[in-house]
């Protein structure tokens, strides 16, 4: 990638980053000191959290949208 790409604004990568954000606070993470169980979690939910939402944008049925993972055995950092 070179300085010229990695400046360039890319408006689904800005909405990708925006969901990825959004759901870290949600679920109160701080990403840096996530453990890998979280950090898996927050990616998957991230994944088809933004999915659904580029699915819904384009007028893609949703269930071409790779289902998630289940992650119902970890205990998420509460407030």
């Amino acid at each position: 990638m070179s300085a010229k790409e990695y400046f360039q604004r890319d408006a689904e990568r800005e909405t990708f980053y925006r969901t990825f954000y959004q759901i870290c606070r949600r679920f109160n993470v701080t990403w840096s000191t996530a453990t890998p169980e979280v950090r898996a979690f927050i990616e998957e939910v991230t994944r088809v959290t933004y999915e659904r939402e580029k699915a819904k944008r384009n007028g893609v049925s949703l269930s071409t949208v790779k289902p998630s993972v289940s992650y119902t055995h970890l205990t998420l950092p509460t407030t």
